[in-house]
């Protein structure tokens, strides 16, 4: 009988794990659409960006529904380019480090202050034919707009 409870007891606790892990997923999720709330509501208050040298560009083309378009400085966008961008394995988009090992914003990016704490905020930012967005605080993520 105690071999019977064993399994019975393991079973619950893997469904313990589960149901934990699928609550996380879930918080980060509910927070993910916070964050994208928010940024449809201050675009829509704004209208334009307070952020020097970032000013929120008038376009045609159709942008992610919680994205700022952005006309951007030269020196972003060099800084952005210059930045070594590797592929996503699994989905589409690229990706870099936005920090060094100590913590501080990479080098191409330490004078890109506004753009980085822009993202930050849990905006994310067209800038040419690129969205920006900031994952773990760690990564600067790219995808192609169209």
């Amino acid at each position: 009988m105690a071999e019977a409870s064993n399994l019975d007891e393991a079973a619950v606790a893997e469904q313990l794990r589960e149901t934990e892990k699928s609550i996380a997923d879930l918080q980060k999720r509910r927070a993910e659409l916070l964050r994208a709330q928010g940024a449809i509501r201050w675009a829509k208050t704004k209208g334009a960006s307070n952020t020097p040298g970032i000013v929120q560009q008038q376009s045609t083309q159709p942008v992610a529904k919680n994205a700022l378009a952005l006309v951007v400085t030269k020196s972003l966008d060099k800084a952005l380019s210059s930045l070594e961008w590797s592929s996503f394995k699994k989905k589409e988009g690229e990706w870099t480090f936005l920090r060094n090992r100590d913590g501080s914003l990479v080098d191409s990016l330490a004078s890109e202050t506004d753009f980085v704490n822009e993202l930050k905020k849990g905006r994310q930012l067209v800038v040419g034919k690129y969205r920006y967005v900031v994952s773990e605080d760690k990564f600067l993520n790219r995808y192609f707009e169209a």
